[in-house]
């Protein structure tokens, strides 16, 4: 198999990068704004780049890891940007992909529900509350309808030990390490994702002749907050920095699926086995930074 990894150089782009290497797999990945290790350049809002990339390459599996930069709220100031990144962008990697028939892995959100009453499953129905969601809704209609053969993975909170990125994890080493609190909402639910564990999972399914709509998440479904306290014990940072607050007083400008996260069933089903519980996922982590820090100075 040959594989194209578009985002290759994001978090997710770039364990999935590694996981398909290590089973193997030859895979390339592309970059937009910032570069990663032997990736190369691609805008997928470009349509013609698209095509001249994905025909050079005829990859037989491409995944589609892009994430709008700046978050949610960053899409809910420049919807137009994000319809463009995350709508016309898959619009123009799923016409590639079914022009070679290639399977298309697109990796969506538990964002495209409102969090009403979650955790989700794959059967419930979408109804987005923000310009994010929205996109991805979207994009996931776009590949469901246009490309022959997909997989659709729903994630949430994914996070990991990676200098240079935003995730949640590096928010609260960065600013706990020092000593500077943050509020983090409690009333936001979710199941935390090693990024790591996400791509291994992705990659069995793949190789599984899985498609459809898959959730590939954390067992565990915790809040916020406590995600927060759970990852400063784990890097030896003072919990109590974090501070536990209601969604309402964070200052976030884009509405938020508060009773959110995503139901693993169909995925342990699947696979014959349970999804990944946060304790394992943390220990993985820790081992990751405790290895980066050995390697690096303590600063």
């Amino acid at each position: 198999m040959k594989a194209l990894v578009i985002a290759g150089s994001g978090q997710v782009g770039g364990a999935l990068l590694e996981g398909l290497r290590r089973g193997g797999i030859e895979a390339v990945g592309t970059h937009h704004r910032r570069a990663g290790a032997g990736t190369i350049g691609l805008d997928i809002t470009d349509a013609a780049s698209v095509s001249e990339c994905v025909g050079g390459m005829r990859p037989d599996a491409i995944f589609l890891a892009v994430n709008t930069a700046g978050g949610v709220d960053y899409c809910e100031e420049h919807p137009e940007e994000a319809h463009a990144l995350n709508v016309q962008g898959t619009a123009n990697v799923v016409e590639a992909a079914r022009r070679l028939q290639s399977l298309l892995v697109y990796f969506s959100t538990d964002y495209v529900f409102d969090g009403s009453s979650g955790p989700y499953s794959e059967e419930d129905e979408p109804r987005p509350i923000n310009a994010y969601g929205v996109t991805k809704w979207e994009a996931e209609n776009l590949v469901r309808a246009r490309a022959p053969r997909h997989l659709i993975i729903r994630t949430t909170a994914v996070f990991g030990w990676e200098r240079g990125s935003r995730n949640f994890a590096m928010q609260i080493w960065e600013n706990l390490r020092v000593g500077r609190p943050l509020r983090v909402p409690d009333d936001q639910w979710c199941n935390p994702t090693l990024a790591e564990e996400l791509a291994k999972t992705v990659v069995e399914l793949v190789t599984a002749g899985a498609d459809g709509v898959f959730n590939v998440v954390g067992k565990d479904r915790v809040t916020r907050a406590e995600l927060g306290k759970a990852l400063a014990k784990t890097m030896e940072l003072e919990p109590a920095l974090i501070s536990p607050v209601p969604t309402s007083e964070t200052g976030q400008r884009a509405a938020r699926p508060l009773q959110g996260g995503l139901r693993t069933e169909k995925l342990a089903r699947f696979l014959g086995r349970p999804a990944v519980p946060l304790h394992q996922c943390l220990e993985l982590f820790r081992n990751k930074w405790k290895a980066d820090r050995t390697a690096t100075p303590r600063v």
